[in-house]
């Protein structure tokens, strides 16, 4: 168990190197899974096959296969119902369990979910009124749901959800993930004032292939400026 939370926290480690996006999210789920409950854990050499796609590939399709991730990039409304605000950040989800095959086709795949955890920076259009929100303590409420017809999964749960006023606690929350490639964050909206407008929150999944071409982008980058290229 301690080798896997630790091969967890390196591909996460891997991905904020690579990409240079996810480090904040990743920062509480890496403390903890490199830990493990010992805060002398180690995790293993971060240089091995980096652009390959060989043992850190592996690793990447190995963790992910319970753990989803990626990033934030959405616009939500103000009260009057137009643009006014750009939401980023990135999101991680822990699965507790992965549904069989013969029962994969109700629920997309996604079993019960153990953890989600979001950091969002906020900002209105014309770059004014800057912000933090955090989501944490995922509990789920009941079972995934898959829509065929979309292929999309609905996760329903309660989260804790910083504020201005401080966390607002026991938050019911939507998460939607569709194609295996979108994910749509919905907060109740009156338990948070309307805060995020009357639209979900949207973002990106992350894939294993989509962290190796970040990384190895980041490698060619740098042999480019090594080697005098333009």
């Amino acid at each position: 168990m301690k080798t896997t939370l630790r091969i967890t926290a390196a591909v996460l480690t891997a991905f904020a190197i690579g990409s240079g996006i996810f480090g904040i999210a990743t920062a509480p789920a890496m403390a903890q899974m490199q830990s493990g409950g010992n805060t002398t854990a180690t995790t293993p050499d971060m240089s091995m096959d980096m652009g390959g796609g060989g043992d850190m590939m592996s690793m990447m399709r190995e963790i992910m296969a319970n753990h989803k991730l990626g990033t934030i990039s959405s616009i939500q409304n103000d009260e009057q119902g137009q643009p006014a605000w750009i939401v980023g950040g990135q999101w991680i989800m822990e699965m507790a369990s992965q549904n069989s095959t013969s029962t994969s086709n109700t629920t997309g795949g996604i079993g019960n979910i153990a953890d989600f955890h979001a950091m969002l920076q906020m900002v209105r259009l014309n770059g004014s009124a800057m912000h933090d929100h955090q989501i944490s303590n995922f509990t789920q409420t009941a079972d995934p749901t898959f829509d065929s017809s979309t292929n999309s999964t609905t996760i329903t749960g309660t989260v804790t959800i910083t504020m201005r006023e401080g966390p607002v606690p026991n938050v019911p929350i939507t998460i939607q993930i569709a194609q295996d490639k979108v994910i749509a964050i919905t907060p109740d909206a009156a338990t948070l004032e309307n805060h995020f407008g009357n639209t979900p929150i949207y973002g990106i999944v992350v894939s294993p292939e989509m962290i190796q071409q970040m990384m190895q982008g980041s490698m060619d980058g740098t042999m480019m400026k090594s080697s005098g290229g333009m």
